[in-house]
């Protein structure tokens, strides 16, 4: 199955490691890591401490390029949970 990007952190994922629903189906608009039995893991998470997440992955955990990160951090303020945020 081709990979979708998760509608909070913006990283690509498949089904395998989907979000979840209360009622235990899997959620394909939020990976696991960021969507858990029907709501969000980190409810506090702002999308400035995300992007910090982002480049923290890419300069000292090595998990994904400079590149990717600045990728994925333009495209954050149109993924759904950050669109509801600013509503």
């Amino acid at each position: 199955m081709k990979p979708v990007i998760c509608q909070s952190c913006g990283l690509p994922f498949t089904i395998e490691i989907s979000g979840t629903n209360r009622d235990g189906s899997k959620n394909m608009d939020y990976c696991i890591n960021c969507f858990k039995n029907g709501e969000f893991v980190d409810h506090s998470l702002s999308l400035h401490e995300l992007e910090i997440k982002l480049l923290e992955m890419a300069e000292i955990h090595n998990e994904i390029s400079l590149e990717e990160a600045q990728q994925i951090i333009r495209i954050l303020p149109d993924l759904k949970r950050w669109k509801m945020s600013s509503i």
